[in-house]
């Protein structure tokens, strides 16, 4: 069962149906289950629910892109930027079981150390 905190103060237009987000809740971490592309067109749309997170005192996220068909640098550059909030918050974000596509693209960037279980 899913229980909604807050409803995100995003106007993503169109982008919020390219990309599904589910918030799942497991104890202290909130899980973002993203579905579809995480590109300039919808990184703003994942943007607005990290900081409605934050603004929540939710501290702890994993952002699962399992089923994430597109990454590009704008979806990194939103994921970086929360998991440095959050690190010097003491919190974290971490990636969740990207797809092939979407791990090298977080490589090239350098940041596959925020693939879970990732030792770097």
């Amino acid at each position: 069962m899913t229980t909604w905190l807050f409803e995100p103060t995003v106007d993503g237009g169109d982008a919020t149906d390219a990309l599904e987000i589910t918030l799942r809740f497991e104890g202290e971490v909130t899980v973002c289950a993203l579905d579809g592309p995480l590109c300039a067109y919808t990184a703003p749309v994942l943007d607005g629910w990290l900081e409605q997170l934050w603004a929540n005192d939710r501290h702890r996220v994993i952002v699962d892109a399992t089923e994430v068909d597109a990454l590009s640098s704008d979806g990194v550059e939103v994921i970086t930027a929360h998991a440095a909030r959050l690190r010097a918050a003491g919190g974290h974000l971490q990636v969740r079981s990207p797809s092939s596509a979407a791990r090298r693209v977080l490589e090239l960037c350098q940041a596959g150390h925020l693939v879970e279980g990732t030792d770097r």
